[in-house]
């Protein structure tokens, strides 16, 4: 699950063994949850040209029940998808949820003329770190998990709902390795948390994939959106990327989630892309 904040509030859910092997930006939506089930690898011969290509092709993490495969796509490439297909149904899958960008609006015709539909689209933002404004304090008061490690339960449990509150993401399925791939593997001090007394009302942390960061999965509890939460942890995320020297931060959200794009906007992130899923039949 990709890159993914919400408010719900969730930053992308999908997840992207794909994304990083076919080239994508290490900030891809299909980033935010690394796949734990299995992954087939296509190894796909180009017609012309020396360079191998590499897709991998595994269930959607979180929505693994689903009867679809998640594949990276970024360029028309009719044997690709044949080979794709192969591997979903290697896995017992029917069909593919297929990533492309709006850089590639011909990969996004190409899947329309199989029978894909778009399901969700993220976009892209970025935050020059150094040139942004001081975000100012946060508005509520925030811990982090390395001040309030027994707090693990209660983020497990906002977890299980907020990622299925994604929009194009309501079947998801939240397991106990939640614990290492969306808590341990982050740093401590990066992962800011809302309270209210006792309560976790809100987390949000900062990942880094081979030196470039992004803004993670983002979580607000449902009786409290849209009461400045999700503000609050971003601006404490770009006050501790600034204080450790982070030199940009990448972002992505839903773009139905139009609150969290215009907290992005006020804080001085810049849109760079969109990225596009769809969903159709693997080749027969």
């Amino acid at each position: 699950m990709p890159p993914t904040e919400s408010v719900s509030t969730v930053t992308r859910g999908g997840a992207g063994a794909g994304a990083a092997a076919a080239g994508a930006p290490p900030t891809s939506a299909s980033t935010a949850k690394t796949a734990q089930a299995h992954v087939r690898t296509a190894w796909l011969y180009p017609r012309r040209g020396a360079t191998i290509r590499r897709v991998d092709v595994h269930p959607i993490p979180g929505l693994e029940h689903l009867p679809y495969a998640e594949v990276w796509l970024h360029r028309v490439d009719e044997e690709g998808w044949r080979e794709a297909s192969a591997a979903a149904r290697a896995l017992g899958k029917t069909g593919l949820e297929a990533w492309t960008t709006d850089r590639t609006p011909e990969v996004v015709q190409f899947l329309r003329a199989r029978g894909y539909d778009e399901v969700r689209r993220y976009v892209i933002s970025q935050l020059d770190v150094a040139a942004a404004p001081d975000p100012g304090a946060p508005a509520i008061p925030l811990v982090t998990f390395a001040e309030r490690p027994d707090l693990a339960p209660q983020l497990y449990a906002l977890a299980q709902i907020a990622y299925a509150d994604q929009p194009g993401r309501n079947e998801s399925q939240i397991g106990e390795d939640w614990h290492e791939w969306g808590l341990g593997r982050h740093r401590p001090d990066a992962y800011f948390i809302a309270l209210d007394g006792g309560r976790v009302i809100g987390y949000g942390y900062l990942e880094e994939h081979d030196g470039a960061w992004t803004n993670g999965f983002m979580a607000v509890a449902r009786d409290v959106r849209g009461r400045g939460i999700a503000g609050a942890l971003k601006r404490a995320q770009i006050a501790w990327a600034k204080a450790n020297g982070i030199a940009a931060l990448r972002t992505a959200n839903e773009i139905r989630l139009a609150t969290m794009l215009d907290v992005n906007r006020r804080l001085g992130y810049r849109r760079l892309y969109d990225e596009i899923v769809m969903r159709g039949p693997a080749a027969a």
